[in-house]
C-alpha cells in the first residue's frame, strides 16, 4: 500500500501553516508553534524544519521573534518536492524504484504497464499538487478535491 510516512505528513503540515501566514504582518513561524498547534513531537518539529531548510523550502530567521519562513511562494512548493525529501522515490511497486531492473519476473510481468501508468499518474498529481493547494479545502488544480469523501459506515442492526 503507498502511503507517506508521519514526518512527510507533518512536514506537509507545518509547510501549510507557514503559507496561510505567510501572506500576514508576522510570516516567521517557529518550530514550537507548529508543534503545539498539531501535537507533533518538539524535538520531531525541529528536526523537519532544519530538513526543509537545508533543501532550500524555508529559512531560518534569528532574533528574538525568530523561527522560519517560506522562501518560495506557497504555490511554488509542490508536494512532489516535499515527498521527495522526506521519502526519496515514491512507487507503487518496489521494481519502479530501482535504477535498474532487478526483478526476476520482469519479462513476463503482466501488471508492469498498468502499474508504469499508476505510477506516471501518482507523479503527476504529486507535481500538480502545491502546498498552496492545501490550504483551506485542498482543492486540486483540476478543481477536484484531491481526497475522497469520507462517510460514517451505516449501522446494520
Amino acid at each position: 500500500m503507498l502511503h507517506f510516512n508521519r514526518k512527510t505528513e507533518y512536514a506537509l503540515l507545518a509547510l501549510e501553516h507557514m503559507a496561510k501566514k505567510q501572506v500576514t504582518e508576522q510570516p516567521v513561524t517557529s518550530a514550537r508553534e507548529v508543534s503545539e498547534k498539531y501535537r507533533i513531537p518538539y524535538p520531531v518539529t525541529t528536526k523537519i524544519m532544519q530538513k526543509l531548510a537545508g533543501h532550500g523550502l524555508i529559512k531560518s530567521v534569528q532574533g528574538t521573534k525568530g523561527g522560519y519562513k517560506l522562501v518560495k511562494r506557497s504555490e511554488d512548493i509542490t508536494v512532489e518536492n516535499v515527498v521527495s525529501i522526506f521519502e526519496g522515490s515514491v512507487a507503487v511497486a518496489e521494481c519502479f524504484k530501482e535504477e535498474r531492473i532487478s526483478c526476476p519476473q520482469w519479462d513476463g510481468c503482466l501488471i508492469k504497464g498498468p502499474f508504469y501508468e499508476l505510477n506516471r499518474k501518482i507523479h503527476r498529481l504529486l507535481a500538480q499538487t502545491t502546498v498552496g493547494n492545501l490550504i483551506g479545502h485542498g482543492a486540486h488544480p483540476d478543481g477536484e478535491t484531491p481526497l475522497p469523501s469520507f462517510r460514517p459506515m451505516e449501522e446494520t442492526t
